[in-house]
């Protein structure tokens, strides 16, 4: 009965011990695929309880006797964590070395109270492989890239790969570097020629020994991920003095009300010139080509210019330039620079824009003013939340004619959830909403007002080409309770700027 007690005992001790160790390696794995990329690490949107949640599980059985079952990747993880942990508790700093002994400063784990210097002879005597100092990140841009260690991938699997990085070792013409770790832990590495030895078992095709041997310089700057590492686009910015952008953005709506289908292709060609940071103009020309009737989905491409198939008939096509006019962005506020403000206005070249006795509906025939409020929100380096709040007022008529017209409001709120994957990569989701109070004036001088509405959920992808040419794809599904109506819209769009 004391002996099943006992090994009772000693197995929930060992539970508990691995619960903590597993917690912390999930946590610690979620943390890096949240906030780093490669590496740099955007420690401004990691949240301090997450870091302190991490921080207790060290405390808590987490041992570091001679003899326990934690493997060195554990151990491994854990000192690059606490760099994390240092950094986030001394935030904003520009290097470690801000920091007073940064390396030297205790942490408890488990029973025990170590610092990160004393932590990294520990994981070297315990693998008894010197290469494990190539596996620990310092906070620094030469550091050795930061990642997440799995127990189940042997320790050389993961020196060969950090071996790889131009951080750690680079080969050109006939000679070798080798970043300064080496040469700080001479001790664990051993001479010149030990060293190189060592090493050589990673590289079975290059003779290091018949190249050039220098070290590298190291640059303690911190691995902090700034806008410099994405090419991530604000709509909010504005363009200095001297830069600006060149906007390509196709629009395809189609939409079905039975058998009878209506298709609007519109391509918006816009231009923003850069005066200074808080102001900026621009004009924008829209071309617009419709068709209606017994057409084909995509049939708005073909660009034609069809008059009505015969009296009476709902089948035609339209090609023309809709809209010219210009535009000023501005941001009102010093102090929110995330929130800014967008005017334009469009002239209607087109002849009978809203159609005649050979052509259908292509467009508005009057003015039209277009007023919205951009607003972002950063919610971390790789998640942002952006806000377009507009008024619309289209087909404005100043004349006082007894003609009947046709005057619409449309006041549109949308929401982009953007996520970054990658530096040249977006993908974002879209809904739209839009209260679209319509005002008639008949030909015997009543009028009337009208509210009705619609709505878009979307999807969508951006990618850079260059540093400074994107492109744009994206789907939405339009509804605006018609019955039997369904609608939807296909985009790409092409965005050269420079700043």
């Amino acid at each position: 009965m004391k002996k099943l007690i006992s090994f009772i005992c000693c197995l929930l001790f060992f539970s508990s011990c691995f619960s903590q160790k597993a917690f912390f390696e999930i946590d610690y794995k979620s943390l890096l695929q949240q906030h780093n990329y490669q590496n740099s690490m955007d420690y401004s949107s990691i949240p301090q309880e997450g870091l302190d949640k991490l921080y207790a599980y060290l405390q808590e059985d987490y041992s570091l006797d001679e003899n326990s079952l934690v493997k060195p990747h554990h151990l491994i993880n854990v000192y690059n964590f606490l760099v994390i942990y240092t950094i986030k508790s001394e935030y904003p700093i520009s290097s470690v070395k801000d920091v007073p002994s940064f390396f030297d400063k205790k942490h408890k784990i488990g029973d025990k109270t170590i610092s990160l210097d004393k932590l990294e002879t520990y994981i070297v005597n315990k693998s008894a492989n010197a290469f494990c100092h190539v596996l620990l990140n310092c906070g620094a841009k030469s550091c050795p890239i930061l990642s997440y260690l799995d127990s189940s991938i042997a320790l050389d699997d993961y020196i060969t790969d950090k071996l790889k990085d131009e951080n750690i070792l680079s080969i050109k013409n006939k000679a070798f570097s080798l970043s300064k770790i080496f040469y700080w832990h001479q001790k664990d590495f051993g001479n010149e020629k030990e060293m190189i030895a060592g090493i050589q078992q990673y590289f079975a095709d290059v003779n290091l020994n018949s190249l050039i041997f220098n070290y590298k310089n190291f640059d303690w700057s911190l691995n902090d991920l700034n806008s410099d590492d994405y090419l991530i686009y604000y709509p909010t910015k504005l363009y200095k003095k001297g830069g600006g952008e060149l906007k390509i953005f196709n629009n395809y709506y189609t939409q079905t009300d039975n058998d009878l289908r209506s298709n609007f292709f519109s391509s918006f060609f816009q231009f923003q010139f850069g005066t200074n940071k808080n102001f900026n103009w621009g004009f924008d020309v829209k071309f617009r080509s419709v068709n209606q009737g017994d057409v084909g989905l995509f049939s708005a491409l073909e660009l034609d210019n069809k008059p009505f198939d015969q009296p009476g008939s709902i089948r035609f096509s339209r090609t023309g330039i809709s809209g010219i006019g210009p535009r000023i962005k501005y941001q009102p506020f010093k102090s929110k620079p995330n929130i800014n403000f967008l005017h334009s206005i469009y002239l209607v070249p087109l002849n009978d824009a809203e159609g005649n006795i050979d052509y259908g509906y292509s467009d508005f025939q009057n003015l039209q003013v277009f007023n919205n409020i951009y607003i972002e929100k950063e919610l971390s380096f790789k998640r942002r939340l952006f806000f377009d709040i507009g008024l619309w007022v289209e087909n404005i008529d100043f004349s006082t004619g007894e003609e009947a017209h046709f005057m619409q409001i449309q006041l549109p709120v949308t929401a982009i959830y953007s996520y970054f994957p990658s530096p040249k990569t977006t993908f974002y989701t879209l809904i739209n909403i839009s209260a679209k109070p319509v005002y008639t004036k008949n030909s015997d001088l009543s009028s009337s007002w009208d509210l009705t509405g619609y709505g878009q959920l979307g999807g969508g992808f951006k990618y850079y080409l260059t540093d400074f040419l994107e492109t744009e794809l994206l789907y939405s599904y339009f509804y605006d309770g018609t019955e039997g109506r369904q609608a939807h819209t296909f985009n790409i769009g092409l965005r050269f700027f420079r700043f």
